[in-house]
């Protein structure tokens, strides 16, 4: 479990370096392709073709579009903000994906877990800061970012246990490539500097396939993690990703949180461990590595 969170923070780095290169939907188009690459050529030997095949590929689809539009709010954002805090602002996400399994899902919450939920956002605005010199509508994306990976996961519990992990992440990084290389098209036709493509260099295509072997690793080491101990036990260590990212940040970036947003990411780590602890006394289990 430390070994897969600690990692996809060096996958964002990776991503950030290449957004003064290329696209972030660019970017995204790329960890998507070679994951799903990845992850088929680790499902074919285990289960055959047919296994590509989901038994749901609507659904499967739709979740693939979430996470990608989630993946692509979260690297815009690697282009304006510190590594640590764009992170740390993501990590609102347990507190809305609860907001969202009461709105769409009919599940109820006590006072304890609503007032954990606003002390997350209150964490969140701690790192965002309005009102400051250093606040930009740029620490907002990793919001947008976590809503959308919210609503993945909402439409990833109405699919639970029908498909084998591996084929369920294999189907929606399908799906995420293909909305992916439509949005890539369509900047073309636009000629959106922020859409349109590159014909990357050999450097840059050795990134996105790191960037590919990177999501997929994190995901399966998570999966196997899940697999062999209690969720509720796992949990704790999903947020040394904040820390990985943090060091990223000032070794690659010279990047350092000051006190306030210290401050706000401890106070989004409460929250999100204590709603995740709620969520698991109701029977619920929404762990996933994050960004997708």
């Amino acid at each position: 479990m430390v070994t897969g969170t600690m990692i996809v923070p060096v996958m964002d780095a990776i991503a950030k370096f290449l957004g003064d290169s290329m696209s972030p939907v660019q970017i995204t188009w790329g960890r998507f392709t070679f994951q799903f690459i990845i992850m088929g050529m680790a499902i074919i030997p285990l289960y055959g073709f047919k296994a590509l095949w989901p038994k749901r590929p609507a659904i499967h689809a739709v979740r693939g579009v979430l996470l990608a539009v989630a993946t692509t709010f979260f690297f815009f954002s690697l282009q304006f903000l510190p590594l640590a805090n764009a992170i740390a602002i993501f990590f609102v996400q347990p507190m809305l994906l609860t907001l969202l399994a009461v709105l769409f899902l009919g599940e109820k919450i006590g006072w304890h877990r609503k007032a954990a939920v606003l002390a997350g956002f209150l964490g969140a605005l701690l790192v965002i800061q309005p009102g400051s010199d250093s606040f930009t509508l740029a620490a907002l994306l990793p919001m947008c970012a976590a809503f959308f990976f919210s609503c993945y996961l909402v439409v990833t519990r109405s699919v639970a246990n029908v498909d084998h992990p591996l084929i369920m992440q294999f189907a929606s990084g399908f799906g995420a490539t293909i909305a992916l290389s439509l949005a890539l098209l369509l900047g073309m036709l636009l000629d959106s500097p922020a859409w349109t493509p590159v014909v990357p260099d050999l450097p840059q295509w050795g990134w996105l396939m790191l960037i590919g072997v990177i999501a997929a690793a994190g995901h399966l080491l998570v999966v196997i993690a899940v697999n062999r101990a209690p969720a509720s036990l796992l949990a704790p260590f999903g947020y040394v990703e904040i820390i990985a990212a943090t060091y990223l940040g000032w070794l690659i970036f010279d990047e350092w949180p000051d006190t306030l947003s210290w401050l706000g990411i401890a106070v989004i780590v409460m929250s999100g461990l204590y709603v995740f602890v709620r969520e698991q006394r109701q029977g619920s289990n929404s762990l996933e590595p994050t960004n997708g």
